[in-house]
């Protein structure tokens, strides 16, 4: 089944698109007709043509601001922000398996949200 979600020509910004899901995310966005603009710690050596790559480390306010500037810049705006930042490092076994200091670090998610704090100001 297809159809059309009616986003050609839109902007997005996603987080973490190099890797598993945020390059699926990416991916299908861009093959919607999406300018997509993406971060990564470092650039991967395969890139989606019309895709915009941007190595910053996001868990500084520095890295957020560059990667704002570079989706003024390249894009004129966002449209669409999806969000993959981050991963756990949790063992397996679920949340059952956590202790109190495990689930402090899960739980601590101040780069995301410092990242859409940034990218708020660009959001038409």
């Amino acid at each position: 089944m297809t159809f059309d979600l009616e986003l050609t020509g839109r902007r997005a910004l996603v987080t973490g698109g190099t890797k598993g899901i945020g390059a699926a995310v990416v991916d299908v966005l861009r093959g919607a007709g999406v300018r997509v603009v993406t971060t990564a710690r470092s650039v991967p050596v395969e890139t989606i043509d019309g895709v915009r790559y941007v190595a910053a480390d996001l868990s500084t306010s520095e890295g957020c601001a560059a990667v704002v500037e570079v989706a003024l810049r390249e894009i004129g705006g966002v449209d669409i922000l999806v969000d993959v930042l981050g991963g756990s490092s949790a063992p397996g076994g679920g949340f059952a398996a956590l202790d109190d200091a495990q689930w402090q670090k899960e739980i601590n998610k101040t780069s995301c949200l410092r990242f859409v704090s940034t990218v708020l100001s660009c959001l038409q």
